[in-house]
């Protein structure tokens, strides 16, 4: 059986005529059968030539590629998520099952840091309550955000290349209005008592995206005014330090010219979350 017979298309591992040719492939390659036994059959294999390929687990969202370099097995380089170049090559029905929830993963990410906003909230409140009111640095009280006016500041594109926050929608809920946005893998949230934004990251990955340190930029400077700049550097440091971490367990919180910052990954999701509190 020739490779170009399958290659370029993705098969299944169990039926049709991609069942027998993954027979072939766990025989003459025994890194592809370890891993098998290990992590069982994929949900389908994708042949690119003769020296790799690729699995994918769609219930998982994860997958892994093999490259020949050996004539008695492969090297193989786990992905995590499903990245977005491979996704595509799937059955058209796949990637929008995959895509649908993982949309549903990140709104149910964004309700949990909502959640953990309003929280944090409640407790600065009691705090600010059973004291005198904290003094900013310039020597201003530090209370609720404006909210229409950081939307308004957060609309201007910050470089060339971007395009700025420009659609923003506006919900009421209990706590006031809330608005919020999308521009590419960047969902931004402003409310009164947060502003917040979370960007794609895979689980492989382990470097800051470029969108997520002009996400910082754009919220610091919305906030900070005078102060962004040093707000931003310090920031992107720690966001470093968390996204490099791929457990997830190193996250941030702190307070920055009379705001607390909070930051990590959130693996369950596959997004990067940054907040500012008053």
């Amino acid at each position: 059986m020739e490779v170009g017979e399958y290659a370029g298309q993705p098969l299944s591992p169990s039926s049709g005529r991609g069942a027998q040719r993954f027979a072939s492939e766990l025989q003459i390659d025994k890194t592809l059968a370890a891993y098998v036994a290990k992590h069982g059959r994929p949900d389908y294999y994708y042949i690119v030539d003769r020296q790799k390929l690729y699995f994918f687990y769609v219930d998982t969202d994860a997958a892994a590629m093999f490259e020949r370099i050996l004539i008695e097995g492969s090297q193989v380089t786990e992905l995590g998520r499903i990245p977005g170049s491979l996704l595509k090559l799937l059955p058209p029905e796949t990637v929008r099952q995959v895509e649908a929830r993982r949309a549903e993963e990140q709104r149910r990410a964004q309700a949990k840091v909502r959640s953990g906003h309003r929280r944090a909230a409640r407790s600065d409140k009691k705090s600010r309550a059973a004291g005198p009111a904290a003094v900013a640095p310039g020597g201003s009280y530090i209370g609720g955000f404006e909210t229409p006016s950081i939307v308004a500041r957060m609309r201007d594109p910050l470089t060339a290349a971007d395009p700025g926050v420009r659609s923003w929608k506006e919900q009421r809920s209990t706590g006031g209005a809330v608005f919020s946005a999308q521009v590419g893998r960047t969902r931004y949230e402003v409310a009164d008592d947060h502003v917040a934004f979370t960007v794609s990251v895979s689980a492989s990955r382990g470097h800051l995206p470029d969108s997520a340190r002009l996400a910082i930029q754009r919220v610091n400077a919305a906030i900070f005014a005078a102060k962004a700049d040093a707000v931003t550097r310090k920031m992107i440091q720690l966001a470093e330090r968390s996204v490099a971490d791929r457990t997830g367990r190193t996250s941030f919180a702190l307070r920055m010219e009379g705001r607390t910052i909070r930051m990590g990954r959130r693996l369950d999701a596959g997004v990067f979350a940054y907040s500012v509190h008053p």
